[in-house]
């Protein structure tokens, strides 16, 4: 693996924010006591939710669409872990890194050891985040990528951004993301594990899984850095449970086909029985599927 991910720059808890509307009580929720946090977050996503005609009406349009019975606490369920994973996003009440062998377990690590060169993990944005974090800080050389908003906040990524620790895939700056990715392709290249979001807001379509109550848009990004670099590009799906939080690697996609309409179909194929079994297994935790990211 690159010698790229070696400690240098460290990247810590402290330096993720969440969303910047919580800017402002950032300083107040990393001082209080991490469960009063952590609840007062999610009354504000809730609340939020429930002032936003939009978003509940999402929230409960697409909870009623997984099942039969009564769409209501589904979406209640929805806003509530929007606020957990919101708190999350921020590292409020996570624990302290040195116990998280003991609160997260990886399935599917040895499929890492079994890499001889550069790889994708290929994350969604499905539960809880910071899944990338989460894995270099137990001791996977794993690049963070992303549009990395923090950064733009906090200086102390500079030195990981210097340190190609982490590389931003800015939105709305088609320049900044191109070169990012060209510098994502460089590592993959000198034999990095890189994590990269098969979805999201931004960037051109690749193909869709349609699924109930609306599908999960892959883009571009991360399949034309598997073809141009042909790469293992593993699937990772991660899911809190109640020991903890669950990080799945599972088995690389085919191998790229020359021809990228079929590639594109094979990568589909592949991916869609594990998104579906995930949708199927943690509805309630799938808040992006409900209301999508903006852009």
């Amino acid at each position: 693996m690159s010698p790229d991910g070696a400690p240098g720059a460290r990247i810590e808890p402290g330096m993720f924010r969440g969303p910047k509307r919580l800017d402002p009580c950032l300083p107040l929720l990393r001082r209080i006591p991490a469960p009063i946090a952590r609840s007062f977050i999610i009354g504000l996503a809730i609340g939020d939710g429930i002032l936003r005609k939009d978003r509940l009406r999402s929230a409960i349009a697409w909870a009623g669409a997984q099942a039969e019975g009564s769409k209501w606490p589904l979406a209640f369920a929805l806003l509530a872990n929007h606020g957990r994973f919101i708190a999350d996003e921020a590292m409020i009440g996570v624990g302290d890194a040195s116990k998280w062998p003991q609160r997260v377990r990886i399935e599917g690590r040895e499929r890492l050891a079994a890499l001889s060169g550069g790889a994708i993990l290929l994350g969604f944005h499905l539960g809880p985040p910071r899944t990338a974090f989460m894995l270099r800080s137990l001791g996977i050389p794993v690049h963070l990528t992303g549009r990395l908003q923090s950064a733009d906040r906090d200086g102390r990524w500079a030195g990981a951004l210097q340190a190609s620790q982490a590389v931003r895939l800015p939105a709305g700056a088609p320049r900044g993301r191109a070169e990012g990715l060209h510098h994502i392709r460089g590592l993959l290249r000198r034999g990095a594990l890189v994590y990269l979001a098969a979805d999201g807001p931004f960037g051109r379509e690749a193909f869709r899984i349609d699924l109930p109550g609306g599908p999960l848009v892959a883009r571009l990004g991360w399949f034309t850095l598997r073809r141009i670099t042909g790469v293992p590009t593993l699937p990772v799906l991660t899911w809190q449970s109640r020991g903890g939080r669950v990080i799945a690697i599972h088995p690389p996609l085919p191998p790229p086909h020359p021809d990228a309409a079929a590639d594109a179909e094979s990568c589909r194929s592949a991916l869609t029985p594990l998104v579906e079994d995930y949708v199927r297994r943690f509805r309630a935790q799938c808040r992006y599927l409900a209301f999508p990211l903006a852009p």
